[in-house]
């Protein structure tokens, strides 16, 4: 077949040189045609050859291949925060707690926090993941900052902990009004903490020139009167505000939750237990805490993020108990996956995950209901009405809860 189209080209290509070289006077334009028809039976001639044989097969991937995707099939992208905050401290820990599972590893890219590790996210190529302030969604949401449906396009793995807002004031404020016209320093380039402040004193109507300052250079100032605050975000305790001295010059300023902060901020407290230099025995600094999210792109379940992210979940979620011991950070024993951030939804594969595990404790308290009622029920517990069966689970489940506990990292 193809000796046969490969003869008819040869004769063609002749018959057409032969007219041009007879009438290239009268169509100087032929020597063009006669390309454009050979190309055209070559062209020809390619098509049958592979109608004839088939296509063409593509190679196999070769080995360095393979271990690539491998590789990268794993490998998540997740935002942090700027070194040495308590998102870059958290994103480390996620890293540590899931390097032991198959197929799974977190990578944590420091960012620069606040709305920009939103924007990031969800434009930034090859991001799966990120930590994300609650009242950064909020105010994204509200305002349409990246484009409407904003709790269409994102979902949330787990609201994972609190960040409290830590207010540094000297002998002259009282209040936080009376930061009104004062200068109010923040570290610099600290993304989630610039935000925050912004936000509650733009809810509160307090009109502030927000400076950032080095944090051991504002102590001083804020000593000396040159500024009215120093404004710190973290989860508690802060190792710079425990180390501050006992000598009344510097104090934690009330923040109470109103109204005016909404939602997007949760009523918080320092004791005596987080701060002994700054707050006296039995007493408390009413303060508020923005949650930490753990946020990923609402992508099609095909899609290659959505994969990794679903291998993630499990192992992450998994190694939450781990987490919630006593070597890392205090913060991760107040994670409970049970709690919902209003107005998202969760990522589907965290949302089957918790509904599967939910079921089989489920299963596993209702046996031990029954064996309870079988050792210490008695005769009478055969002729118990359905209606009763169900009242003295309820009691029993309580009960259980109460004197057992129930670990925060478990819905």
């Amino acid at each position: 077949m193809q000796s046969l189209v490969r003869n008819r080209a040869s004769v063609v290509r002749a018959r057409l040189q032969a007219q041009h070289n007879t009438q290239s006077c009268r169509h100087p334009r032929g020597y063009r045609c006669t390309v454009f028809a050979s190309v055209f039976l070559l062209l020809t001639g390619w098509t049958a050859e592979q109608s004839a044989f088939g296509q063409t097969k593509q190679r196999e991937p070769t080995a360095q291949q393979k271990q690539q995707k491998k590789v990268n099939d794993g490998a998540l992208m997740l935002l942090s925060g700027r070194p040495g905050t308590s998102y870059s401290i958290m994103a480390r820990d996620i890293a540590s707690s899931v390097s032991e599972a198959e197929d799974v590893r977190v990578l944590a890219v420091d960012a620069d926090g606040g709305a920009d590790s939103l924007r990031d996210l969800m434009f930034l190529r090859g991001i799966d993941m990120a930590l994300v302030p609650a009242n950064v969604l909020t105010h994204a949401d509200a305002t349409a900052a990246f484009g409407s449906g904003l709790p269409q396009r994102l979902t949330y793995i787990a609201q994972l902990y609190g960040e409290e807002i830590h207010i540094m004031v000297g002998r002259g404020i009282a209040s936080i009004e009376d930061l009104r016209g004062k200068k109010v320093a923040i570290p610099p380039q600290d993304g989630n903490t610039e935000f925050s402040v912004h936000d509650v004193l733009r809810r509160l109507k307090i009109d502030a020139e927000i400076v950032p300052t080095a944090t051991a250079d504002a102590i001083d100032e804020v000593r000396s009167g040159a500024l009215g605050a120093l404004v710190l975000m973290g989860g508690k305790p802060l190792r710079f505000v425990a180390a501050m001295p006992k000598d009344g010059s510097l104090r934690l300023l009330p923040l109470p939750h109103g109204e005016a902060l909404g939602n997007a901020y949760s009523p918080s407290a320092f004791r005596s237990v987080d701060y002994p230099s700054l707050i006296a025995d039995g007493q408390t600094v009413e303060t508020v805490s923005v949650g930490a999210v753990l946020v990923a792109n609402n992508t099609p379940k095909t899609g290659e993020s959505y994969r990794r992210v679903a291998k993630f979940v499990p192992a992450f979620f998994s190694a939450l108990s781990e987490l919630a011991g006593p070597q890392w950070h205090p913060k991760w024993s107040e994670v409970n996956l049970a709690v919902n951030v209003a107005g998202w939804r969760r990522f589907a594969a965290a949302e089957e995950w918790l509904a599967r595990i939910k079921k089989e404790q489920s299963v596993v308290m209702q046996r031990n209901f029954e064996e309870f009622l079988s050792t210490t029920g008695g005769p009478g517990v055969s002729t118990l009405s359905p209606q009763r069966r169900r009242e003295l689970f309820e009691e029993f489940v309580k009960w259980t809860r109460k004197s057992v506990g129930t670990p925060q990292q478990r819905p």
